[in-house]
């Protein structure tokens, strides 16, 4: 009897061992339905909801226009002008070499001249990215405007990159298979309808166009917010994010913190901050091997895409806007039909700036537009009744103003249900844009400015 009771025990025992091994297999083993906090989680799951872009997609021209013999003009549909600037950069150019700007052609003395005109300097060193080319020299200039022209016989188009500055150094290259580019500006000419941009004195002794016709029309945009709150959107921005506090800010918003970056909340933007970038022995010693505008086009692209921040789709792109070597920052604005669109709230800007060759400072919207529909038509001035505007006005002054486009200017819906994209002129003067609808037209000189900053 005394045997048996040992023999349960020892089987009981057995039970019990064999129990706890199985229950200590299962706590390693399960995986919880939560978000992981590990601070090692894979790259790729710390991404926006957007996608990456290329230099190409990035880097275009804010206008595609066609001078004859001193009358210019530009497409109706401003989005033929991503198509035309496509099949130009799949032209093939060789035979780089330098010009002053006195060996120039003026595009008003020429038959035929297509005039590319960029927001931004580009620096020279990426022409061969963004344009077809056999070897090109090493060149230290930059452009913002390319000249296409072609002579009288239409026998020999040259292409120029203008330097932006007085003695900067501009580059004029030939183009191979000469019958097609002629075949092309032919069909361009009958294929698409044009209208009349109007040639205006800026600061700097600076041409800019405008266009005297209108031919915008508002959207109402559906609308998704990105949860700053999730593990994933930490992830971006810090090493481990169980280590990020959060707190709320007076104005409704909420600041993450870890504390040697932080991420700061506003409605539907963002702001990043990484203080250690601004560290006295942080790199400082790093000398560049490229341009430094090479630098802060290329490296903040390559920044937003390595968490697919580019939130576009077939409407709605990005594009590069402004390189500053002063402030050390590249700006991308969204775009709507290849027309620009402005915002107070930094809803319509990508800008990354850099301290000691590290990503200092990020600002971005925080939601993606997702599906379009109507709105009601806007009445705006046309590019006449906007010059006698400004030359009325208090507000402007021709040799004071940067730059004049016609775009849009996003805001919010009451309700939060939608954004609307409105038809407005904007005007650029010291860094700062400014809106000018109709309803200035009529008001009284002296209004006062309704500025945006540079978003």
């Amino acid at each position: 009897m005394r045997i048996n009771v040992e023999i349960v025990k020892t089987i009981l025992l057995l039970f019990l061992v064999a129990l706890s091994i199985l229950l200590t297999l299962g706590i390693w083993t399960y995986q919880g339905d939560y978000e992981s906090s590990s601070s090692e989680l894979i790259a790729e799951d710390a991404q926006l909801n957007g996608t990456g872009q290329t230099k190409k997609e990035l880097i275009q021209p804010s206008q595609v226009l066609v001078h004859h013999y001193g009358e210019t003009t530009g497409f109706s549909d401003k989005q033929e002008e991503v198509e035309v600037f496509q099949d130009i950069s799949d032209w093939s150019l060789y035979d780089f070499m330098t010009i002053s700007t006195d060996n120039m052609e003026d595009a008003d003395d020429m038959e035929h001249t297509i005039e590319l005109i960029f927001p931004t300097s580009i620096p020279a060193s990426m022409i061969s990215e963004l344009f077809t080319t056999d070897d090109i020299p090493s060149m230290t200039s930059k452009f913002d405007r390319v000249y296409i022209y072609i002579d009288n016989e239409m026998s020999n188009p040259k292409v120029v990159f203008k330097s932006n500055d007085r003695d900067g150094v501009n580059i004029q290259a030939s183009v191979q298979n000469t019958t097609r580019v002629m075949d092309y500006f032919s069909r361009m000419q009958l294929v698409n309808e044009f209208i009349p941009y109007k040639k205006v004195e800026v600061a700097g002794d600076r041409t800019i166009y405008i266009p005297n016709e209108i031919n915008i029309e508002g959207k109402k945009y559906r609308y998704e917010g990105i949860p700053d709150d999730s593990t994933n959107f930490k992830n971006i921005f810090f090493r481990n994010p169980t280590t990020v506090a959060s707190s709320p800010t007076y104005d409704g918003g909420r600041v993450y913190s870890d504390g040697q970056r932080e991420v700061t909340i506003k409605g539907y933007a963002m702001e990043y901050i990484d203080f250690s970038a601004s560290e006295e022995n942080s790199q400082e010693s790093i000398s560049l091997t490229e341009p430094l505008s090479d630098f802060l086009i290329t490296n903040s692209i390559e920044y937003v895409n390595r968490h697919n921040g580019w939130l576009v789709d077939e409407d709605l792109r990005y594009r590069l806007y402004n390189v500053s070597e002063f402030s050390r920052e590249a700006e991308y604005r969204m775009l709507y039909h290849n027309f620009p669109v402005f915002s107070r709230e930094g809803l319509s800007t990508i800008m990354v700036t850099y301290q000691n060759q590290m990503e200092y400072q990020y600002n971005r919207p925080l939601m993606q537009l997702t599906f379009s529909y109507d709105r009601a038509s806007d009445i705006l001035m046309n590019g006449d009744e906007l010059l006698e505007y400004i030359e009325q006005t208090d507000r402007f002054s021709l040799d004071k103003i940067v730059d004049i486009q016609l775009g849009y200017r996003i805001e919010e819906q009451a309700g939060g249900q939608a954004f609307d994209l409105i038809p407005t002129w904007c005007i650029e003067t010291n860094n700062s844009w400014q809106y000018v609808t109709s309803e200035d037209y009529t008001a009284t000189q002296g209004g006062e400015s309704d500025a945006m900053g540079t978003n």
